[in-house]
This record gives structure tokens, sequence and C-alpha cells, in this order.
């Protein structure tokens, strides 16, 4: 059984740079036990956040792009197109987060973004750390 999931690019990221639940959760996504949920404009900010010149010099080391991870990311995804307008959360980005959450019909979201963290559930969807979404998803197999 697979768990629908918006996971936060700032989880995206570490989980590709460094070991710990960020990874575990990439993992449980190529074997199938998370439906990563996402949508162009969380696709875009993964581009621009992969082209910062810390985060590029650790994608060199892959052989990939950003360009190429992106392309990954949606492959691997449902991307979804949200319909409405959240402003639920102070910073912009994060009520993109919020958007494609309710256009995906996502189970949880998943983020290291305090801000996010903060608002404990939207419209029903818990928001969640990358800890408290791996015991989820081990939870419910």
């Amino acid at each position: 059984m697979s768990h629908r999931a918006i996971i936060d690019t700032n989880v995206l990221v570490s989980g590709l740079g460094w070991a710990g639940p960020p990874a575990a959760l990439l993992d449980a996504i190529f074997d199938g036990r998370i439906q990563l949920v996402t949508s162009p404009a969380l696709l875009d900010e993964l581009g621009r956040v992969l082209e910062y010149r810390r985060l590029a010099q650790v994608l060199t080391k892959t052989g990939m792009t950003a360009h190429a991870l992106v392309d990954l990311v949606a492959a691997v995804s449902t991307v979804v197109t949200p319909s409405q307008s959240v402003a639920a959360a102070r910073d912009a980005t994060d009520n993109r987060v919020l958007e494609a959450a309710l256009a995906g019909d996502a189970e949880m979201v998943v983020s290291g973004d305090d801000d996010l963290l903060a608002l404990r559930t939207f419209e029903g969807v818990p928001i969640v750390t990358p800890t408290e979404a791996l015991k989820r998803i081990s939870r419910l197999r």
C-alpha cells in the first residue's frame, strides 16, 4: 500500500545529499511505499534550489544535472495542477505546498519547515516531519 504524500523541497534536497530520515523517504518513494505528489510550482522550486552552488557541487559528484533530477522527480510523481489558491502560511512557497496537497488528495505533507510544521494539519491533511512520516508509513503497511 502506498501513501500519497507531498514532500517539501527542503526534505527532498536533504534526502539527496545526506543520510537519515529524508534519505529513507526517498527510498520509500522508489520502493513504492510513498506515492510522491508534486506540482509544477514545486518542481520549479526544486530546480531553483538545486542550482544553488553548494547543491550543484553535490549533484556534480553524482553525475546528474539539476534539470535531470527534476525530470526524475517528475517521472516518479503524480504531478497535479492546483486549481485553488491558499493563503494559510506566512510564506508564499509554503502555500504552494498546501495547494498541491489539496489538489493531489495527499494523505500527508512532509516538511522540515517550522512554519509549515506549526500548522500541524491543513484541511485535514497532517503536516509531519520526515521521522513522523516514516513512522506513519511503517504503521500503515
